[in-house]
Order: structure tokens, then C-alpha cells, then sequence
């Protein structure tokens, strides 16, 4: 079995890699490979609704939003941290 952990923040290590790093430990501790993919410093720009991807499979945009869709296809699970960032006040939050 095999979880893609997908950081969004910008920072590569920061409080939302720090707790995506405890999830990924109780993972490991449970048999399960994991791998990274850091995308919050690129510039991914937004779905266009081209339908590219539907027609050829792929982005017109992006080859990291390719690369990451393959992964994630080939993936039993994914784990996504993301923080929001709301006035002076930073959180995070996590879709399973």
C-alpha cells in the first residue's frame, strides 16, 4: 500500500509539513510507503475548463499537475496539507 502526502504550503517545512510528518509516522508504523510531492512554492495555474486532460489525458498547463495525477492514480491513498491563511491568523487543515 502507498499514501502520496502532497504539501501545499510554501513552506517546505513548516508547521503543515511538521504535522503531515506525524500522520506519515503512524503510516510508516502501520506498513504503509509513503512519498512526498512539495507543490505550495510552484505556480500551478487554475483549471480552465479546456477539457484537454479529458480528450488527451493530460494538462494543457501543468507538467507537475501530470506528474502528481499520475502519482495519485497510482496511489492507494492521499494525504493533502494545505494551510489557510486567514488575517494575521494561519491554520492548518487537512482533506482526507
Amino acid at each position: 500500500m502507498k499514501v502520496i502526502i502532497l504539501n501545499g504550503s510554501p513552506k517546505a517545512n513548516g508547521n503543515t509539513a511538521t504535522a503531515l510528518h506525524e500522520v506519515e509516522r503512524m503510516l510508516i508504523q502501520q506498513g504503509i510507503e509513503t512519498e512526498w510531492i512539495h507543490v505550495g512554492h510552484l505556480q500551478i495555474h487554475g483549471c480552465i475548463a479546456c477539457n484537454k486532460c479529458w480528450t488527451s489525458g493530460v494538462c494543457a498547463f501543468s507538467d507537475i499537475v501530470n506528474e502528481v495525477s499520475a502519482k495519485m492514480r497510482e496511489a492507494d491513498g492521499l494525504l493533502i496539507g494545505s494551510p489557510k491563511i486567514q488575517e494575521e491568523l494561519v491554520e492548518t487543515h487537512y482533506i482526507r
